[in-house]
């Protein structure tokens, strides 16, 4: 991750921040589910990753709470998840999250390991 200026910001903005971030790109991955074939891989994008890496750093268990909140979105709460058949399994969702986040990211192996140690018995590990 590049290195930048940091500025204070409140816990309700963070907050607001993550859901928009989990929202945005359930939709942007229900969008391509729609659109294109699935290659076993739900890819989010660079954005997700670049908020995932830091929430890693900062809180690893916000780290994977902002996963899981992505996946009840694509398989529950999103308007359109029904429409994705069959729904985004948890390991596809996993191997795009390793491609999202950052280069530099280099905890990457162990942020999908806790991960799926963490929610595997939610979402069939």
């Amino acid at each position: 991750m590049e290195l930048m200026d940091t500025v204070a910001v409140p816990r309700s903005v963070v907050s607001a921040l993550r859901q928009a971030s989990v929202t945005g790109t359930a939709t942007v991955l229900i969008d391509r589910f729609r659109t294109t074939a699935r290659d076993g891989v739900a890819r989010p994008p660079a954005a997700f990753g670049e908020v995932l890496a830091w929430l890693w750093q900062t809180d690893a268990d916000a780290a994977v709470i902002h996963i899981a909140e992505l996946m009840k979105q694509l398989r529950e709460h999103h308007p359109l998840a029904h429409v994705v058949t069959p729904p985004v399994g948890f390991a596809e969702l996993l191997d795009g999250v390793r491609e999202c986040l950052p280069a530099e990211f280099a905890h990457a192996d162990l942020l999908i390991s806790y991960t799926r140690t963490s929610l595997g018995d939610f979402y069939g590990g």
